[in-house]
């Protein structure tokens, strides 16, 4: 197992999901739809959980594995 996320690492990605919770509420007040809304909502509730995972969770968890950007065409997904 590697070290454990240093305190400014934990700060950043535990503001990268709320930035993402925040985004989505604006986009379901602004979703034409109720399902679009529902969506949207639904999205902040597990982005607001992703952030209290963030710090509840760096001490159990192994840090991440980087392994180099990969760039995915549609066919290397579809197996076409």
């Amino acid at each position: 197992m590697g070290p454990a996320p240093s305190p400014q690492e934990i700060i950043v990605e535990k503001a990268y999901w709320l930035s993402r919770q925040l985004a989505s509420v604006k986009s379901a007040q602004n979703a034409a739809t109720s399902k679009a809304r529902l969506v949207h909502y639904d999205l902040a509730g597990r982005y607001s959980l992703k952030a209290m995972a963030a710090e509840t969770l760096s001490d159990i968890l192994p840090p991440a594995i980087y392994s180099g950007r990969i760039k995915l065409r549609s066919r290397d997904i579809d197996g076409a």
